[in-house]
């Protein structure tokens, strides 16, 4: 209790700071506008985030293998992806408000037909509807922080979207386990219309963003956009299936990753030659915007490979239900908002370099600390790295994106919008894909050696047996077994289970010093105009 009083006296006097130094002549309206956006956008990564601890459950209501109950979670990445890298250009030719309207207005009603349905492809389809619609919401908030409020109020405009912004993180595993647990599974998609529409009603009457550039629609660059579409599906395809039909052995492989190169190379030759391209690729000439992107890679990967990793961890080793994986996995987002409203005041006083130096610290420091998981961690055990990570992750955040936009325009914020979040939601699929790629591999090279181990090793193996045997006791189906088979199905199960442990253990490994890239950046990242 002690401590709560602290932290809100705390926030009292970072407020009171705000009032004092940004927020002297803010227009309210405009921050009202931003809410309604930020809180549309925070509807959308939830509905991504809220089916990552209820997967097994999922599995069993579709009646599908885990390769397959994936695409609820990848389909939706991938309709986002295609629709990202558009979603400014859009937002020039129909108006912030219409985009918005169109953009919510579709999520929910694909969050309707995901509820609505027991098979596994049509709610697949409805996941890519989520996604296409829901996908334009993350640009749109983003690119309004620099449209809404002035260079001083950014600090300001920041620590609000990392408050708010990642209650997705917090609350997402925890609303979906909840519902799967106490309810059911369709209720992941149904308890967010209420508020949904809520939205919609304020966003029709308050949101007066109608500016149009109406010229756009003769300037389409139709081949641009079907280039870049195909390009990124088929890529996303590759990554997503290579795995499950091995790699290049497969044709189907070998077509969608010779298309989906020649797609995007064309499209980059589009890009660089077309008069009115759909996309301004010269924002990479901005060496902050590039490092920004390189950072915002890491990023997507220090957090979407172990955001993807704990839920399975905590499910295949530990046998945890959802509400217990939403609680374990809500450690991080709910550090992440704890430290969101610290965060204007650190970048009005110690700037942006700070915050991804120190963001890159707390991150490797969480990390180091989860890379020798047992079967017995749990919640004591996974709560300070979690915390840490969130930390950390909100520094990084925060810092990269003001770096990133430090020198970009006002007339071109939309489309480099645009790009940092296509860059991060590629990045996440990525290394999601890869992470399970390599878990998948390192799992079966470790289960080899541990049952190689074992066969040499019979006192290993009566140590094994006599272990499971608290197992045997509870099954009564297993009890019956002989004495030797009851041995072999020891082995089985526990070179299993240390073999998964130990793959992820090193994946972690690879991910702690992926988070050393944006400090070595830092030094080349310039802060005032030249």
């Amino acid at each position: 209790m002690y401590y709560k009083i602290i932290y809100f006296k705390i926030l009292k006097d970072i407020y009171l700071y705000h009032l004092e130094n940004n927020l002297a002549d803010i227009n309210y309206k405009n921050l009202g506008m931003f809410l309604i956006i930020l809180f549309g956008f925070v509807l959308n990564v939830i509905s991504m985030q809220v089916v990552g601890s209820s997967i097994r459950n999922l599995q069993g209501a579709l009646n599908v293998g885990l390769d397959q109950v994936s695409y609820v979670m990848s389909a939706y990445l991938m309709a986002e992806v295609v629709i990202i890298p558009f979603a400014g250009w859009l937002s020039r030719l129909l108006s912030i408000r219409l985009l918005f309207l169109i953009g919510l207005s579709g999520f929910l009603v694909a969050c309707i037909g995901a509820a609505s349905t027991s098979n596994f492809y049509v709610l697949v389809g409805f996941r890519i509807m989520q996604g296409f619609f829901g996908g334009a919401l993350m640009p749109l908030m983003f690119s309004c922080i620099y449209i809404l409020f002035t260079r001083k109020q950014l600090p300001f405009a920041l620590a609000l979207t990392a408050t708010i912004g990642v209650s997705s993180i917090a609350f997402g595993p925890a609303i979906g386990g909840y519902m799967t647990e106490m309810i059911s599974w369709r209720w992941m998609f149904l308890y967010n219309l209420p508020i949904g529409i809520v939205l919609l009603v304020l966003a029709y009457i308050f949101i007066d963003l109608d500016d149009k550039e109406r010229h756009l629609a003769n300037q389409i660059d139709y081949y641009g956009i079907v280039l870049l579409a195909v390009g990124l599906l088929l890529f996303l395809i590759t990554i997503q299936e290579g795995s499950r039909l091995d790699w290049y052995e497969s044709s189907v492989i070998r077509i969608c990753s010779i298309l989906s190169f020649t797609s995007l190379l064309l499209f980059f030759i589009r890009e660089f030659t077309a008069k009115y391209p759909i996309i301004d690729l010269s924002i990479f000439l901005d060496r902050n915007f590039s490092i920004g992107c390189i950072n915002v890679i890491v990023f997507g990967v220090s957090i979407y490979a172990p955001i993807f990793l704990l839920p399975v961890f905590l499910g295949e080793v530990k046998g945890l239900g959802p509400w217990d994986i939403g609680i374990i996995v809500s450690v991080m987002g709910l550090s992440w908002m704890g430290i969101g409203p610290f965060v204007g005041v650190l970048l009005n006083i110690f700037g942006a370099r700070f915050l991804i130096f120190s963001g890159c610290i707390f991150t490797l420091i969480g990390t180091w600390l989860l890379l020798n998981m047992t079967p017995e961690f749990g919640f004591k055990e996974l709560f300070w790295p979690q915390v840490l990570r969130g930390i950390g992750s909100q520094l990084l955040w925060v810092g990269n994106q003001y770096i990133a936009m430090l020198f970009v325009t006002k007339k071109g914020i939309q489309n480099a919008a645009s790009l940092f979040n296509l860059i991060l939601r590629l990045g996440g699929a990525v290394s999601i894909a890869t992470t399970n790629i390599f878990l998948e591999k390192l799992r079966l090279m470790y289960y080899g050696g541990i049952s190689n181990m074992l066969i040499n090793g019979p006192q290993i193996i009566s140590g094994f047996s006599q272990k499971m045997e608290s197992v045997f006791k509870t099954l009564p189906m297993l009890s019956s077994l002989n004495p030797e088979y009851k041995t072999i199905l020891a082995m089985e199960l526990l070179g299993l289970r240390e073999g998964f442990v130990m793959a992820v253990n090193n994946i972690t490994y690879i991910i702690m010093w992926v988070a050393f890239i944006p400090i070595i950046l830092l030094p080349f990242c310039k802060m005032k105009s030249t």
